[in-house]
């Protein structure tokens, strides 16, 4: 039960993490607030802010749901990975229309990349933990 709750926390935390870029972004230029896509942000800047935010929520919250269930790490990366694009795949059946490919292909990337690093790191601190 504790890995179902944990990485069912784990998505609402990037959501969280997400939305809350996205929410200073609407709030700092008072436009309409959109949970997700990058058409309706105002400069190519807030465009790299909300990539970033999402590479690094994306990190994060792997880290930390690994180090709470902290066995079998391999598997729940991969189901939490599976979580994530299954929620990349409801955005783009949302918003294929009006969002660039190159922003699916992209986000989906930067998931792929945050995870892998947060299960790199997992791992190579779990072993320098069991040598000593």
């Amino acid at each position: 039960m504790k890995p179902i709750i944990t990485l069912i926390s784990g998505f609402f935390g990037i959501l969280f993490f997400e939305g809350f870029a996205r929410l200073i972004i609407t709030f700092y230029h008072r436009i309409e607030f959109q949970f997700y896509g990058i058409s309706y942000l105002p400069s190519d800047a807030w465009v790299i802010i909300i990539l970033l935010s999402v590479l690094v929520s994306t990190w994060l919250v792997t880290m930390l749901v690994l180090t709470v269930i902290n066995k079998n790490s391999l598997i729940y990366t991969c189901i939490f990975g599976l979580i994530l694009f299954l929620w990349r795949l409801v955005e783009i059946g949302n918003s294929y229309n009006a969002e660039p490919i190159w922003y699916f292909i992209t986000v989906n990337l930067l998931h792929l990349i945050g995870i892998t690093l947060a299960y790199q790191l997992f791992k190579n601190q779990y072993e320098n933990i069991k040598n000593t």
